[in-house]
This record gives structure tokens, C-alpha cells and sequence, in this order.
């Protein structure tokens, strides 16, 4: 068995939203204990390392991984969020994408595949420090015909990435991503969000996976102006937004599969509106209420490449449940309800990363 691991005491703390001092009180510890066991002072004994299991519901195995927690500003951990995000739900949710990762690596390891697309890294000083030319370059490594992405997710899907749905419990976090060396991408997008959000949030995450190695003070904007060509290339959609009004659109969102503000901005940004015009539209969605809720909903996508996989372990190799549990280090009970569900295995495609 491997060496006892502090930051994985740490990420299962984090991703049940205990304090360390609450923690301490439920697992019968002084604060001052834990403290020492997550700074490394002080390493736990397999009962107490048993005692921590059951208060956090992870098996004691979990405790004893070879792997580390990767932050915010690690050059592999974006994300999308408001200026008011909360910070306690940032340290659930970071807990949250780390152990997922965690879980995914190891149902990887019996899989062997090629996908068909791929992932690559896209220095933006190699492409006239341009997020347009950057998604340019992407559309078409990923082959993506001329116009809107149909299904973003399944673009995602197709290139190897991995996409998971989860109730983040605010509307104030759209998503977080993770690409780490040996590892696909892995996307944790808030269920909470509309689906023209949900396709604009992941574009700008793919922006980051594809072009950030590291954090830069521009790699924000940086990450929407590459979403905005993604979804709505220039070439295409320029001149569909000359004479932009509240009805027209309304009437491009349905084929655009993006928000009335997205293309808003977009018609700004090219140049097809005036600044004056663009912000007295601004003002009449204020007044109508479409910026919390828009007329016309977009269809949500939907991912399939994280069933499938757990679906390749069932059918072809025959795991239950438990078994799952075993190999992802997680509780039975997390994975029927965060993995399984009631849902019987599917017919399998090709899993591709």
C-alpha cells in the first residue's frame, strides 16, 4: 500500500463542505489533529485513517492514492464564474472536478481507444496572438463544417473530452475544467445553467484547455473571443447581423444555438451596430426581463461518453456496482447516484479520448 496522503485527506474534506473543525467533531478529533494530518506534521494511523473514511464517506483506499490536488492558477484548472461567486462553493467544486478526475483515470486504465479528433495545445503567440485565429485552427482540426456547432458537447465528446453534468447549488459558477498530462479534458458543468449558456460556457472552457498553459491577465477575455468564434465565426454569421432587433434576435438564436446577448455582443463586436444602438437593445431585454430568462429555449445537450465508459466495465467485463466502487476508490452508494443511476447499460460506441 502506498504512503498515507495528505491532499487527498484534504479534497475529500473539502468536496463533503466540512471545516476542518467540523470534521474534527464528527470523526472525534481535536481540529488541531487534522490540521497536523493535512500539513503533513503528523501522519494518521490506519484507524484513524479508517475513522476519517467513514465520517467522509470515501473508502480508506482513497486516502492512500498516489495523486494531488491541482488549484486554480495551476496552468490545468479553469474556470467560469460571476465576481460574486461564492468563495466556499469554488472550494467544493475545485474538491469536486479533483476527485472526478481521479475517479475517470481509473476506469481509463482498462480501456485502450483513439479518437477520433483530438485535443491539442494552441499557443496563442503562434497564431498572431489571435483567440480568433486559435478557434479557426481548432473548427478545423475537429473538422466542424461551415456555421453553427450543432451539438458542442458531442464536439467535445468525438475529440476525447469528458463531460460532467452536476447541480453546483448556485447559478453563480458555470463550470470548471481540467486537462492534466495522460488524461483527457474533463469539463464539470453546472446543470443549474440554460442550454445557450451551458454552449457558450463550454466553448470559453475550451478556449482555456486549448490555448492556457498558464494564467495570463488577458486569458479571460482571451477565452470568450475565442467562444464567440467558435460558435459564431465571422465568415458566417456577419452578415446575418445587420439590422439587429429584438425580434431578429430572436429569430437567429434558434440556428445560432447561442443567447439573444450573445449574439448581441457579437453583432458589437464586428462592427455590424452601432455602440448607440447595441445599447439601447441592451436596455429594452433589461426591461423585458430577458436578461435572467430569454424567449425561445435552446434544447440541452447532452453527454454520453462518461455512460458509455462505465458501460464498457459493466457489459464487458462484468462489473457491478461494487466493483465499480472498488476501482474508482468511491462509496457504492456515490457511484449508483452520481454514475449509474436506475439506468440499465446502453448500447456501447466507440469511447474516444
Amino acid at each position: 500500500m502506498n504512503d498515507f496522503n495528505r491532499e487527498m485527506l484534504i479534497v475529500a474534506r473539502e468536496s463533503r463542505r466540512l471545516t476542518q473543525t467540523e470534521l474534527a467533531s464528527e470523526a472525534s478529533f481535536s481540529q488541531a489533529e487534522i490540521s497536523k494530518f493535512e500539513t503533513g506534521l503528523k501522519i494518521p494511523t490506519e484507524e484513524q485513517v479508517r475513522r476519517l473514511a467513514a465520517c467522509l464517506l470515501y473508502p480508506a483506499s482513497f486516502f492512500y492514492l498516489s495523486e494531488s490536488i491541482r488549484d486554480f492558477g495551476s496552468g490545468c484548472v479553469y474556470h467560469r464564474k460571476r465576481k460574486t461567486a461564492p468563495e466556499a462553493s469554488l472550494k467544493f467544486l475545485l474538491a469536486l472536478v479533483n476527485i472526478k478526475r481521479i475517479q475517470v483515470k481509473q476506469l481509463l486504465k482498462a480501456v485502450d481507444s483513439v479518437a477520433e479528433y483530438r485535443f491539442e495545445q494552441l499557443d496563442i503567440d503562434e497564431h498572431e496572438n489571435s483567440a480568433v485565429k486559435v478557434a479557426q485552427a481548432l473548427r478545423a482540426i475537429w473538422k466542424l463544417p461551415p456555421g453553427p456547432v450543432q451539438d458542442v458537447i458531442r464536439a467535445i465528446e468525438n475529440a476525447g473530452g469528458i463531460v460532467v453534468p452536476y447541480d453546483f447549488g448556485t447559478d453563480k459558477i458555470d463550470a470548471l475544467s481540467q486537462w492534466l498530462p495522460g488524461m483527457p479534458p474533463l469539463f464539470l458543468v453546472n446543470k443549474r445553467i440554460p442550454a445557450d449558456r451551458l454552449r457558450f460556457t463550454l466553448s470559453h472552457e475550451i478556449g482555456h484547455i486549448v490555448m492556457h498553459r498558464y494564467p495570463t491577465e488577458d486569458m479571460e477575455r482571451e477565452a470568450d473571443e475565442f467562444a464567440a468564434e467558435f460558435l459564431m465565426p465571422e465568415r458566417d454569421i456577419k452578415s446575418q447581423l445587420y439590422d439587429v432587433s429584438l425580434v431578429k434576435l430572436a429569430s437567429l438564436k434558434p440556428y445560432w444555438r447561442v443567447s439573444m446577448n450573445a449574439l448581441l455582443k457579437r453583432a458589437g463586436d464586428l462592427g455590424t451596430i452601432t455602440p448607440r444602438n447595441r445599447t439601447y437593445l441592451w436596455m429594452q431585454m433589461g426591461k423585458r426581463g430577458y436578461r435572467t430568462h430569454e424567449p425561445i429555449d435552446i434544447a440541452p445537450e447532452k453527454p454520453s461518453l462518461l455512460k458509455e465508459l462505465l458501460d464498457i466495465h459493466r457489459q464487458n467485463f462484468g462489473l457491478g456496482s461494487r466493483e465499480l466502487a472498488d476501482m474508482m476508490h468511491a462509496t457504492e452508494d456515490d457511484v449508483i447516484r452520481e454514475y449509474l443511476g436506475s439506468e440499465p447499460p446502453r448500447k456501447l460506441r466507440v469511447i474516444r479520448w
